[in-house]
């Protein structure tokens, strides 16, 4: 039997929505439903989130930092560790800065999506 367990939207939006998370029998995600028990969002999910299982169990998901290996385009990539990946995004903002100056990496910051996780993320 499949069972409801409280969680959080991964998105990093302002509206830090609550929802309840279905484990189906064999223990995989199934169906995400906003809670009613966040008052801000009365159960109301967006259709990023009311399909999150779907993307999450897609073949074609990345589950992990790649680096291409091969030319651009040519699909060659290889598995990469976190503070790997993370390095390189941070050397690659670094060089940037250094040829373009400062402006060539301005933060992004909007009102859409972008909560404190994903605004303050390029002070790593």
């Amino acid at each position: 039997m499949s069972e409801f367990h409280a969680s959080v939207c991964p998105h990093d939006c302002p509206s830090v929505c609550t929802l309840q998370v279905e484990r189906t029998e064999d223990g995989r995600m199934g169906r995400v439903r906003g809670s009613k028990l966040n008052p801000y969002t009365a159960g109301v999910v967006c259709n990023k989130v009311s399909r999150y299982a779907e993307r999450y169990h897609h073949a074609e998901r990345l589950a992990h930092p790649m680096r291409r290996t091969g030319a651009r385009g040519s699909g060659e990539f290889e598995r990469i560790g976190w503070e790997d990946a993370l390095d390189l995004v941070a050397e690659g903002l670094a060089l940037a800065e250094q040829a373009h100056g400062a402006e060539a990496v301005w933060p992004y910051w909007y009102a859409g999506t972008m909560g404190f996780v994903q605004r303050d993320g390029i002070n790593r």
